[in-house]
């Protein structure tokens, strides 16, 4: 399985891109609406970038802890998300298999929204759902390593490999060549073992 990881540097400058994508088309936007977890941090510099200050979040879980694939998203709408007559911008991080983002797209048609448009930073060829503005196509499928999910990810991965986990994830970083590691050994080590904690829990 191919991983890739950004570095935070190449990730927020991705984010500035699909900022500008999105101005450079002209469009106007009465509200944004992101995906979280994933897109929170897009998100938010798009709505910066743009002077939106209408901000919603959706929840949605599709990849569970230990890489558990839902049969379909589980998007929770939250109290509050008035897009109705509105024009909205939907931002993740990747549309991947295309499922929750064309989930969410239904779901804020039914508040109803008066234009919906979408924006990611990764679109995968993959996917069923082609966005409106993203700042990569990828043609092949990747595991995307996002920094923002950096204890998620690290987890996920190393648990696959097998053996001892913290081993596990001290040879990934080292393959990967990741550098910007903001968190000392043990922390990490503990942070990798409450992911192990909710995964049991979960069951």
């Amino acid at each position: 399985m191919e991983v890739v990881y950004l570095p935070w540097s190449k990730a927020l400058g991705m984010c500035y891109s699909l900022a500008e994508s999105v101005m450079d088309s002209g469009k106007d936007f009465d509200a944004i609406v992101t995906i979280s977890r994933g897109g929170l941090i897009p998100a938010r510099i798009v709505s910066d970038v743009l002077g939106i200050d209408e901000f919603y979040t959706v929840r949605s879980k599709f990849w569970g802890i230990g890489g558990r694939i839902a049969p379909e998203p589980l998007v929770k709408m939250y109290e509050g998300v008035d897009v109705k007559g509105r024009d909205v911008l939907v931002v993740d991080e990747v549309v991947d298999t295309g499922a929750t983002m064309a989930k969410v797209v239904r779901l804020l048609r039914g508040l109803g929204a008066k234009n919906i448009r979408t924006a990611v930073l990764h679109y995968k060829s993959t996917s069923s759902f082609i966005p409106n503005y993203f700042v990569e196509k990828v043609d092949h499928w990747v595991w995307i390593f996002y920094p923002w999910s950096f204890s998620e990810t690290l987890y996920e991965l190393s648990r696959r490999r097998g053996g001892e986990l913290h081993e596990s994830a001290k040879a990934l970083l080292r393959e990967l060549g990741v550098e910007d590691v903001f968190m000392d050994e043990g922390h990490l080590r503990k942070s990798l073992d409450l992911y192990g904690k909710r995964e049991s829990q979960d069951g």
